[in-house]
C-alpha cells in the first residue's frame, strides 16, 4: 500500500519544531533547529519566522527559540475544559437525588451545544446523549439557559450573528421557530430561573436547564436534567428546574463563583 501524500508538511514541520524547543535544555539557534530535524536552513528560517509572528516561539537576547506565550492561551483554554468536567463530576456525586436522571454538561459553540460530559440514567429517554454531540442550542434546555445567562447587549448581538434565517428546521413540532419565540423564552427563563425543553430535542423528552458561571461570573457552561415525559407526573416542574439550577451553582462554586445571590438567573439581575 502506497504511503498516504502529506498535504500539510509544513504543520508537520512546526510540531516538531516545537517539541524539540520544549525538550532542549537550553534555548536553540536556528542552526540547531535545521541540523537535529534534519531540515534545510531555508526552511527552518522562514518556518521560525512565521512562528515568531505568530506568538508560537519567541527569540531571546542569544538568537536562540523558546515557547511563545500564545500557547499559554491554548493551554488554559484546554485545562479549562478539564477542570470544568472534573468539578461538573465530583459536584455530581452530592446530589443523590439525581441519580434517576440522565445529567448533561455543555458548552454553548456559536449556534450549537456540544455535550462534555454526561450520565445516562437507567430510565429509557428515547434518545441517547453521549460526549462530543451537538445540538441546536435554541432547542435545548442547555443552550437556552446560556443564552439567559447573557446580557442583553451580548443576547442581541448573538441574534445578530445567528438570524432566525439561519436556524436549523425544528426537531420536533415543539421547536422554537421565531426570534419572537426564543425573545419571550429567555425572558421566562430569567423570570423562573431555569430553562425547559418541553420535548424540543425529542418527542417524550422533558430537560430543565442552569446555567454555569466561573470565578469571574463568565458564564461557560449549562448543565441539563432529563427525563422521560412519562416521569413527569411524578415531580413538581418547579423542583425539577431548581434540581437543575442547584447542581449548576454547586459546579459554580466549586469553580470559584461566589456571586449567585445578587446575578443569577430569576430576575435578580
Amino acid at each position: 500500500m502506497s504511503k498516504p501524500t502529506d498535504s500539510v508538511p509544513a504543520l508537520r514541520r512546526a510540531v516538531r519544531v516545537l517539541d524539540m524547543v520544549k525538550e532542549s535544555a537550553r534555548p536553540p539557534l536556528a542552526a540547531d533547529i535545521a541540523r537535529q530535524l534534519d531540515l534545510p536552513r531555508s526552511t527552518v528560517h522562514g518556518l521560525l519566522a512565521v512562528m515568531v509572528e505568530l506568538g508560537l516561539l519567541e527569540k531571546n537576547a542569544t538568537q536562540g527559540y523558546r515557547l511563545g506565550t500564545r500557547l499559554l492561551d491554548w493551554v488554559g483554554g484546554v485545562t479549562e475544559k478539564r477542570d470544568l468536567v472534573t468539578e461538573f463530576y465530583q459536584a455530581l456525586d452530592g446530589f443523590s437525588d439525581l441519580d434517576s436522571f440522565t445529567v448533561t454538561l455543555t458548552l454553548l459553540e456559536g449556534m450549537e451545544v456540544v455535550y462534555v460530559a454526561c450520565r445516562n440514567s437507567a430510565t429509557v429517554l428515547g434518545a441517547s446523549f453521549r460526549v462530543g454531540m451537538r445540538l441546536p442550542a435554541i432547542f435545548t434546555a442547555t443552550g437556552n439557559a446560556m443564552l439567559a445567562e447573557m446580557d442583553d447587549t451580548t443576547f442581541r448581538e448573538w441574534l445578530t450573528l445567528h438570524p432566525a434565517s439561519t436556524w436549523p428546521n425544528p426537531l420536533t413540532p415543539n421547536g422554537i421557530r421565531s426570534v419572537t419565540t426564543l425573545v419571550r423564552e429567555i425572558a421566562e427563563i430569567r423570570e423562573r430561573g431555569y430553562a425547559v425543553d418541553d420535548e424540543q430535542v425529542h418527542d417524550g423528552l422533558w430537560c430543565f436547564g442552569a446555567g454555569v458561571k466561573d470565578y469571574s461570573g463568565r458564564m461557560v457552561a449549562g448543565v441539563g436534567v432529563s427525563l422521560p415525559q412519562t416521569d413527569l407526573a411524578r415531580y413538581d416542574v418547579a423542583e425539577l428546574g431548581g434540581r437543575a439550577v442547584a447542581l449548576a451553582q454547586a459546579v459554580s462554586t466549586r469553580l470559584g463563583y461566589r456571586n449567585m445571590g445578587t446575578d443569577s438567573l430569576g430576575g435578580m439581575r
